[in-house]
């Protein structure tokens, strides 16, 4: 079937979908180039790999934002989240008590999560997911942080500067804002790696126990 002039497609004609997912690779991009422009030494013998994955990981990263909908507004061009910040970091509400009771019933490899980190006197929330689960000690491995109690307490030196919390919609939201707090006040937001935006794609609002499934592209 021929088609009439009218009715071919053209490249520049593209869905507001289409526009965004542009719009969030060439901001992933930007920022994942910043980042590898200043890794130390020793890390650069694994550059070439890491560039030529890139590709792969910004067209995931940049699929599975588009399909992400919930309550926090998306802003394509900084390839962030935005939402209300409050004054103080919510992590200083939780104990540990709540926070031990949901991961003795939750507690999965896949689970996703938020860590409280404090950098001296800078405090943030990040995502993390579980990779091992240790029943018998009431502890979880999460990927990037360690080893935690399920009460939220590190286990190790390397994460004594950060505690697990137990994932609702005031911590989720201030990790996937990148809410930051200096001197227990508001700070620019911080910037979430491509790993934490994947992490945060896959999240149920309605259900932060059961994490959607990640998706291939």
């Amino acid at each position: 079937m021929t088609m009439t002039p009218d009715a071919q497609p053209h490249f520049w004609q593209v869905s507001p979908d289409n526009q965004t997912y542009t719009e969030l690779c060439n901001a992933l991009y930007e920022r994942e180039l910043l980042r590898l422009s200043q890794i130390p030494a020793a890390e650069l013998p694994s550059l070439p790999k890491r560039l030529a994955s890139l590709p792969f990981y910004i067209r995931r990263a940049a699929s599975a934002i588009v399909r992400y909908q919930h309550e926090l507004q998306l802003d394509s061009q900084n390839a962030s989240w935005y939402g209300r910040q409050l004054s103080q970091c919510p992590a200083n509400k939780q104990q540990a008590e709540p926070i031990a009771r949901f991961y003795q019933k939750a507690a999965k490899p896949g689970l996703i999560v938020p860590v409280y980190v404090e950098e001296k006197t800078l405090e943030h929330i990040m995502l993390d997911s579980v990779d091992e689960v240790d029943v018998q000690q009431q502890r979880l491995h999460c990927n990037q942080h360690g080893w935690f109690s399920f009460s939220g307490m590190p286990l190790e030196v390397s994460n004594s500067d950060r505690f697990l919390l137990k994932p609702d919609k005031t911590m989720m939201a201030a990790a996937c804002c990148g809410h930051q707090w200096l001197n227990r006040r508001k700070t620019e937001p911080r910037l979430l790696s491509l790993r934490e935006l994947l992490l945060a794609s896959r999240l149920n609002w309605r259900n932060f126990a059961r994490p959607h499934t990640a998706q291939s592209n």
